[in-house]
């Protein structure tokens, strides 16, 4: 098992539209890849777990990379793994959109979110970087 963990910023133009008509595709692709992951979408920032096969992973994030809808595209982290962090999804998705919430709503919002998906049950530095990065994400836009 493979992961990784990317970042990045959406184009301007890059409607919600966009995003779920994106997230349908990926699902889609996912489930019969046998991908899994969670994709957070805030302020126009992705941040993306992806696990899978490495391979396929790898395949991809090189698609994922040469899509022109974003940019910034870094990535955070990669690690081999025994078990999957996000086994039922095919793709997470939470999406803030621009809602102007109080940083220590979202979190609690975002603690729920992972606490249904057992995340927190498969702890190592990847689950760590990933949560870290979320948090960031979302107070650094409610600053």
């Amino acid at each position: 098992m493979f992961s990784l963990i990317y970042r990045s910023v959406a184009k301007e133009g890059f409607l919600e539209t966009d995003i779920y008509k994106m997230l349908s595709d990926a699902r889609d692709f996912n489930a019969e890849h046998h991908i899994t992951g969670c994709l957070l979408y805030h302020d126009r920032k992705f941040l993306q777990l992806l696990e899978g096969e490495k391979s396929l992973i790898i395949r991809l994030f090189n698609t994922i990379e040469s899509d022109n809808r974003h940019h910034k595209i870094a990535v955070l982290k990669t690690e081999d793994r025994l078990e999957r962090i996000f086994d039922r999804w095919s793709m997470a998705f939470y999406d803030y959109g621009n809602l102007q919430l109080s940083a220590q709503h979202k979190l609690r919002q975002i603690d729920q979110f992972f606490e249904a998906s057992r995340a927190f049950e498969k702890s190592s530095k990847l689950t760590g970087n990933y949560f870290g990065e979320v948090r960031e994400m979302l107070l650094d836009s409610a600053l």
